[in-house]
């Protein structure tokens, strides 16, 4: 009965990578943008980017982007929270989690603030 112990360890493993694979929806795009794959927003060094959001995720989801952008407010101009729980501050080009500034934050705050600024929208 060999199979037991090794199957056992491989639905281990199985849900091991699951659960990081779900820990982090980021995408690192070229060109310095950050694209959160669960809430469906790509953001630049400017904030949330409609026409980015629209590449990625289809055009419902660049006009709900744009929807909000164009609402009086700074939603998404200023700062923002990725579903990995990192917080970026575009006034202090800086992205961390609330534990302090982990490997993950330093990597999107150098791809997000490190890249040439993006064209006008």
């Amino acid at each position: 009965m060999k199979t037991l112990p090794l199957a056992a360890g491989v639905l281990v493993l199985l849900a091991a990578g699951a659960a990081r694979a779900q820990g982090d929806n980021i995408d690192l795009v070229p060109g310095g943008f950050v694209c959160d794959k669960r809430e469906q927003i790509c953001y630049d060094q400017r904030g949330a980017n409609a026409s980015q959001t629209r590449r990625m995720f289809g055009e419902y989801a660049g006009n709900e982007v744009q929807k909000r952008l164009d609402k009086k407010g700074d939603w998404g101009t200023k700062k923002f929270t990725l579903s990995n729980g990192v917080k970026c501050s575009i006034p202090n080009r800086a992205c961390k989690k609330d534990e302090g500034e982990g490997e993950r934050s330093k990597k999107i705050t150098k791809h997000l603030f490190d890249a040439p600024m993006p064209q006008p929208r």
